[in-house]
């Protein structure tokens, strides 16, 4: 009765974690300890049928298909405090790569306006999941990458000024008669790092934040042309690294009605397609009628994009009618005649029916589940019509009908070979750097995006572009980045022992998020030891989250 008591006591007072029974929670709790079937029902004095019964009802809660991953999921609701005076309870104090979009409105606007502006603001921040601030009516910032980063956040930052502008614009113009609205705003685009107090599994917890890059983006905004947005040198840093047209000298300010044209797809400064002559002969077997689709997938940094570009230009070259698309996360998409739609049935809409033509669809993993039923619903309508890339982040899934399937092709972009690594950098002009060439070869791991950016950094610095995308690669897999700073911070590989008594956690937990890290590539794990898969995202994780005194250079595009 003793015993049975304590357990009630023990069940009472403990917290539900996802849904789950207190039941559920006390065998999933055994199990982290390492627990078989058979030693939950003895302990807990249930038969071996009802336990199993409990493991099917807290997979399905958790979402999860394993014990390994069950375990994982319970450590995110853990109490991990104690681990360094820069951690507090399950939130990290840590510094994220951002870009800050910052506006204000000009003159005395009446309440109606100012009420339209942050309600705008507010949505977009929503959307594109940015944090929105707001010091007094009229001005507001909007911070990208501190709840997801992502290589997009760029190019979203820029679409939505455009957006913001062209609807305060129209409200002014049709609602109060002012003949001056293209003046109603003014802003500026920044980047930088924001300490954040961040989520173990990526994303910022929504308690901290804090960055001089702030202050920056109203300092830069507040001294701009009335009717400018000004950016600053780190953002169009980043603005080339991820392929973002910059008009032949670009200054400083731009008027924002022209800030449109920065997202065109025809980009005037392209590395060299180097290493990609599979690819680029089955976009010539498509413009020369043998397929209706291809789609092109691949990982973070591997050029898609740039061969959706080249794809454009044979097209333009061929005289084919061309639409270029792109899918934004943040709820809408942009095409090259300056459209917006927020949904793919009004984008298809805006396409013109001219046939033999080229649409490219870049970005394409953005689309929801409803919006790739309904892309595949206008593929089967179309495909004798018109060809069509689909381009995005691997895997790309469609649920094509059979008929479909023989007017289809897929792409997968490799990491490129070493010697293609070499022809690609040696084609770049260097900056003054000390990293050597071999280095350059080894670090990028054949990523062409990390072998451009490691060719042009000055120094032993890690640039924006880098650290954007080895974050967004993390966040997306949520890795535990408590456990990555840790193995991080030292220079060979970590014992498991080691990691559970830095982390203050249960050795259970630290081997099943050492196994997800390896299975995605982060970590490599080996005879109890675990270490980084890849030099450049240890130095990235390093440098995220190891305490400096050094200040962000607001005038450079490297940190």
């Amino acid at each position: 009765m003793a015993k049975q008591a304590q357990r009630t006591a023990e069940k009472n007072n403990k917290q539900t974690v996802a849904g789950l029974t207190s039941r559920q929670q006390q065998i999933l709790e055994l199990m982290q300890q390492g627990k078989v079937n058979k030693e939950i029902a003895r302990d807990l004095d249930i038969s071996l049928g009802t336990v199993k019964q409990h493991l099917v009802a807290i997979f399905k809660k958790l979402n999860v298909q394993n014990r390994t991953m069950a375990v994982a999921r319970l450590a995110e609701f853990k109490d991990q405090s104690g681990f360094s005076a820069a951690f507090a309870n399950e939130t990290l104090i840590a510094r994220r790569p951002a870009i800050v979009l910052s506006l204000k409105t000009n003159g005395r606007l009446p309440r109606t306006a100012l009420k339209l502006f942050h309600t705008r603001l507010a949505e977009v921040a929503f959307d594109s999941q940015a944090l929105f601030m707001s010091r007094e009516p009229g001005d507001g910032d909007l911070i990208f990458g501190l709840k997801r980063s992502s290589a997009q956040d760029i190019r979203t930052a820029i679409l939505v000024a455009d957006y913001l502008f062209q609807s305060m614009s129209e409200f002014v113009r049709e609602k109060l008669g002012d003949p001056n609205s293209d003046q109603i705003l003014t802003g500026a685009l920044v980047a930088g790092l924001i300490t954040v107090s961040q989520n173990r599994f990526g994303g910022w917890s929504g308690e901290t934040v804090g960055s001089h890059v702030l202050t920056w983006g109203h300092e830069l905004r507040d001294n701009a042309d009335t009717g400018s947005i000004y950016f600053d040198e780190p953002v169009k840093s980043v603005m080339k690294a991820f392929d973002i047209t910059l008009p032949d000298g670009m200054p400083n300010q731009l008027p924002l009605n022209q800030v449109k044209q920065l997202n065109t797809w025809d980009q005037e400064e392209n590395f060299p397609l180097i290493g990609r002559e599979k690819e680029l002969a089955e976009i010539q077997a498509l413009l020369d009628d043998d397929f209706s689709i291809l789609i092109i997938e691949g990982e973070n940094g591997m050029g898609k994009s740039r061969l959706c570009r080249e794809s454009a230009r044979l097209a333009v070259e061929r005289t084919m009618p061309l639409h270029y698309v792109r899918v934004v996360s943040a709820g809408f998409f942009e095409s090259v005649r300056g459209l917006y739609a927020e949904s793919w049935i009004e984008l298809i809409g805006l396409l013109p029916e001219e046939p033999n033509g080229l649409v490219i669809i870049d970005d394409a993993h953005h689309l929801s589940a409803d919006e790739k039923t309904q892309l595949t619903a206008y593929l089967t309508e179309k495909r004798h019509q018109a060809k069509f890339i689909l381009c995005g982040r691997q895997p790309q899934q469609y649920e094509f009908a059979d008929n479909l399937f023989p007017f289809c092709r897929k792409v997968h972009l490799q990491r490129m070979e070493s010697d293609q690594i070499e022809q690609l950098v040696s084609t770049a002009p260097a900056a003054d750097n000390t990293v050597g060439f071999s280095d350059i070869v080894e670090r990028s791991r054949g990523i062409p995006l990390f072998a451009k950016e490691l060719m042009l950094q000055e120094g032993n610095e890690i640039s924006l572009a880098l650290l954007i995308t080895v974050a967004s690669r993390i966040d997306k897999f949520k890795v535990d980045w408590k456990l990555l700073y840790c193995v991080a911070g030292h220079e060979g590989a970590v014992s498991v022992d080691q990691l559970a008594a830095l982390m203050r956690d249960d050795s259970a937990y630290i081997v099943a998020a050492v196994e997800r890290a390896e299975s995605l590539g982060v970590l490599h794990y080996e005879a109890g030891q675990a270490s980084f898969r890849h030099p450049l995202v240890q130095d990235v994780v390093r440098y995220l989250f190891q305490p400096n005194n050094n200040s962000v250079n607001s005038v450079s595009g490297y940190l």
